[in-house]
């Protein structure tokens, strides 16, 4: 995934008043004793101008930021450090941190350390695919719903069903990531996009991606092209290029935000939703400025606010609600009907459903 975004700075806090020193918790004055740095690896938008500059006034700790487009490209990389990292905290996904936790990368959140748990909102605090093996391993941070995005004045009925992607109507209007999509397609023909009910099985799961492989071929000619990132999509969006696609929440979001004629929703097949968030690497040589610096990001809602107007997904800060335009809500909102359609990546069987669309996926392209 890569996360194109815009973005916008914040600033506030005692240092304005020069009380910086005397009012900071008894978290950030810890962190005086230790290094001065914090290396993080985030996504574009995931860190706010204002949020650095807020943490390096009141710790004292320069904050290095090595933006990331790519999971896997991550991973190879914390691999080839072998133990020896140059991040402190990284960005996971939260249906692809198995293979960080699995590979001894990341360390399991000390609660003790971690005070500002309870500030995330429960319904991401306590999901399960915040854990493995009975631990917690990482900070939610944000969420994606991926569903469908569609120009307004191009399209004149909110589509209800997934059919309208595959229609005449819309030949060469549409767009889709390949990967991203397979599993949606997979719900859509009636199968199991999660993979959940073929653990185990991997031939019935490999029927179930051979359907969705077969019926995406057989209706290739309609796609006007694949897209890979969120800018892409964006852009042909805005040119008339497409009148629907297949879209992450956060771009979709963004326009939305910027006044273009644009809505999202989830169709009545379904869609799929998963999580991003910060990971404390295992080992960490500045591991009470990490706990700091997660600390200073849940205890302030303004923090999620800024992250939603730079990224367009919805945080998991507890308040970030309030801090939000009346137009910025209504962009975020799915009614509860289109919430209850989005499945969320299982975790457990992410690796063994994500290997075989992988496949099917370029077999598709190649087609």
């Amino acid at each position: 995934m890569t996360m194109t975004l815009n973005r916008r700075a914040f600033g506030r806090g005692a240092a304005a008043l020069g009380l910086a020193t005397l009012a900071a918790p008894a978290y950030l004055r810890h962190a005086h004793a230790q290094t001065k740095e914090l290396n993080v690896w985030a996504y574009d938008g995931f860190i706010t101008d204002g949020l650095r500059d807020r943490f390096e006034a009141e710790t004292g700790a320069k904050l290095n930021i090595r933006m990331v487009t790519d999971q896997g490209e991550m991973f190879n990389l914390m691999m080839a450090e072998q133990g020896n990292h140059s991040a402190d905290i990284v960005t996971c996904a939260g249906h692809r941190f198995y293979q960080f936790i699995d590979a001894g990368l990341l360390a399991a959140v000390d609660k003790g350390r971690l005070t500002a748990w309870d500030k995330i909102l429960p319904e991401y605090a306590n999901a399960g695919w915040v854990s493995r093996g009975g631990q917690d391993w990482g900070v939610p941070l944000v969420v994606v719903a991926t569903g469908l995005l569609y120009n307004t004045e191009m399209v004149s009925e909110k589509p209800e069903s997934w059919d309208v992607i595959f229609s005449e109507g819309f030949a060469g209007k549409t767009s889709y990531q390949l990967q991203n999509f397979m599993p949606i397609v997979m719900d859509y023909l009636g199968h199991d996009g999660s993979g959940v009910s073929y653990a185990g099985d991997t031939e019935a799961a490999q029927k179930a991606v051979n359907a969705a492989r077969d019926f995406m071929i057989e209706h290739k000619s309609k796609v006007r092209r694949y897209y890979e990132g969120p800018t892409e999509v964006q852009q042909m969006m805005v040119t008339g290029d497409i009148a629907m696609a297949q879209a992450s929440s956060g771009p979709s979001s963004q326009l939305i935000i910027d006044g273009f004629p644009a809505a999202f929703t989830i169709p009545k097949e379904g869609g799929q939703a998963y999580a991003y968030g910060f990971n404390v690497v295992a080992n960490a040589k500045n591991m009470d400025n990490a706990y700091s610096f997660l600390n200073m990001l849940l205890s302030d809602p303004v923090n999620g606010a800024e992250i939603v107007r730079s990224t367009g997904l919805e945080s998991t800060i507890a308040g970030t609600a309030d801090q939000l335009s009346e137009a910025e809500r209504a962009a975020l909102a799915l009614s509860p009907e289109e919430r209850a359609r989005l499945s969320w990546v299982n975790v457990e069987t992410a690796a063994f459903i994500f290997d075989l669309v992988d496949a099917a996926a370029e077999e598709v392209r190649a087609a």
